[in-house]
């Protein structure tokens, strides 16, 4: 146990806040609970190690920052790491009005539907419209740092630099796993079509994980966006072709729908449909890896697996996607 209900009593108990009720909340990351208290309600997130607690410290400084784009994202109440109270950093934040999209999605009409998704593109292009100088992670919401999932490198100039490193981690996780065999052809493919990215592509601030569990809904409208944990700088058609297929990629009506209301506030880049394949692939190594890391608590493995690496070997083959058969949930 990272902490016990006493010790989380004596956190709130700093803060003034009477707790009425503590409830464990299962992930596949960090120590979390819902804290229900007489001032409303709260989720604890608690770190146990440098890594995490550097995340904790990023999403303290980063939310503040959407907030004042009016992005709706939880207040954050207090980042600790004085480690005074319990031994590890922690951070408070308020809870999301509403539910989680995957809750709500199959039961709203087609119009409710289109009217969502237009917003929801809206709102995305939003937080994209928050720019920086350089590519990589921003843990205080000013400066760039070298990204992890960039292997810890960085800063970058140029995003072609930034997304060879991404491609080097995500292969990374291949390593002595069913699908070993398939990193050397990939990476000799991101190389090969490389020059798809080899242009000046805006540094966008990108949550990098929009599924339907990090998207919570009230009324049909959106009331909020969790999980920013993974957000790093780097080109948006990373984050849109992740959440096209975390989200609509079987439904054209849809997809079409939520770039209305994305172009109405950025435009796509030149050539935005060739690059749908390098970018297709590109989140389908992170489907990969996760199927790899989390195993059975993410997918059936040995089903899903199959149908990535068939998947896979179209893509390495040149062969056509039908991306509306495809969806995934990262």
């Amino acid at each position: 146990m990272v902490a016990n209900n006493d010790e989380i009593r004596a956190i709130f108990k700093s803060l003034d806040i009477s707790i009425n009720n503590i409830t464990k909340v299962k992930t596949l990351a960090n120590f979390l609970v819902r804290v229900e208290t007489n001032q409303g309600n709260y989720f604890l997130k608690i770190y146990t190690n440098k890594i995490e607690a550097k995340t904790g410290y990023k999403l303290a400084h980063l939310y503040p920052i959407l907030l004042e784009n009016n992005i709706p994202v939880p207040k954050v109440i207090k980042y600790d790491d004085g480690l005074k109270i319990i031994k590890h950093p922690y951070l408070i934040m308020t809870e999301i009005e509403g539910q989680m999209l995957c809750d709500l999605i199959d039961a709203m009409n087609r119009d409710d539907k289109n009217y969502f998704y237009y917003d929801f593109g809206k709102l995305i292009a939003k937080f994209h419209l928050i720019t920086f100088d350089k590519f990589g992670e921003t843990f205080d919401g000013k400066t760039i740092e070298g990204c992890i999932e960039a292997n810890n490198k960085g800063p970058f100039n140029n995003w072609k630099d930034m997304h060879e490193e991404i491609i080097r981690y995500r292969l990374n996780i291949f390593k002595k796993s069913d699908f070993e065999d398939l990193i050397e052809p990939i990476f000799s493919w991101f190389e090969k079509n490389s020059n798809l990215i080899d242009y000046d592509v805006v540094p966008r601030l990108l949550h990098i994980d929009l599924n339907q569990k990090n998207v919570f809904v009230k009324n049909n409208k959106i009331s909020g966006i969790i999980d920013f944990d993974a957000s790093f700088v780097g080109h948006n058609e990373e984050e849109l072709m992740r959440t096209e297929g975390a989200n609509f990629s079987n439904d054209e009506e849809l997809k079409q729908s939520f770039f209305k209301g994305y172009t109405e506030i950025i435009e796509l880049d030149s050539g935005y449909e060739q690059r749908r394949k390098y970018y297709y692939f590109s989140r389908l190594l992170v489907h990969t890896g996760c199927i790899i890391q989390y195993g059975e608590s993410y997918v059936n493995v040995e089903k899903e697996g199959e149908i990535v690496r068939k998947e896979i070997i179209k893509l390495l083959n040149d062969k056509e996607i039908d991306y509306n058969k495809n969806k995934r949930n990262t």
